[in-house]
């Protein structure tokens, strides 16, 4: 069959890579931590303020936010609602301490989920008018971020392999946006931020998530990135 999938591209070159053709280099990437309202109608816990909960991720590619379109949880992991002063943050466990440590929040008590809890909470974008969907991934991982992935099917396998398990089950349908050109152009579909060069679009997500109150904290990390092995420029 004929069908779509995520591929590296050097928007340098405007030409697909093999794996054999990619290289890791250091590169200093935007680190954020993001918060997606609950629909409090779907927030199903007793104790907890459902017109102020949150389900968090952490991503260091702000620029692919205009194609999540869903939030990962993994289906084996624990998962609780936290209070940190008049807000409620759905985490892992296994990284609640790491999250409260890396953005200044003090986490006073949690209330454990159940598995029907989450996939009865409905997941709203931070800044752009859709919903995202709760799905479960044994991609998700407790070694960094929130136990929660920010899933862009258009912008990695992982997050296009799991969304397409969920369009093959029936019970969701998640399809593909890539909302970039093949120059590293962002297009129409990423809404304000069409025209901008991806790593250039990071800054104005920031900043747009700082004013709607979606970013909880920010810092610049220095880790592995894929390169082009023709002219060495990063690549997506």
């Amino acid at each position: 069959y004929r069908g779509k999938k995520p591929i590296y591209w050097c928007p340098t070159c405007e030409t697909a890579l093999a794996e054999a053709e990619v290289e890791y280099e250091n590169h200093i990437s935007h680190s954020i931590y993001v918060k997606f309202k609950v629909e409090p109608s779907t927030v199903s816990v007793e104790g907890i303020d459902a017109d102020n909960t949150f389900v968090v991720i952490w991503t260091t590619t702000p620029w692919t936010l205009p194609a999540n379109l869903a939030v990962s949880f993994h289906p084996e992991y624990e998962y609780s609602v936290f209070r940190s002063g008049g807000e409620f943050f759905i985490l892992a466990n296994g990284l609640a301490e790491a999250f409260a440590q890396s953005t200044g929040k003090t986490l006073d008590s949690s209330v454990p989920l159940t598995m029907d809890q989450m996939k009865g909470m409905v997941v709203k974008h931070p800044f752009i008018d859709r919903e995202s969907k709760v799905i479960f991934g044994t991609h998700v991982t407790l070694e960094q971020g929130t136990g929660i992935v920010h899933t862009a099917p258009g912008h990695g396998m992982e997050d296009y392999m799991v969304c397409q398990k969920y369009d093959y089950s029936g019970k969701t349908k998640i399809g593909i946006i890539v909302p970039v050109d093949d120059r590293g152009i962002m297009t129409s579909e990423s809404g304000k931020y069409e025209g901008m060069f991806y790593s250039k679009a990071n800054d104005a997500i920031w900043q747009d998530l700082s004013d709607c109150g979606a970013l909880l904290a920010s810092q610049n990390i220095s880790h592995p990135y894929p390169h082009c092995w023709r002219c060495k420029n990063p690549i997506i």
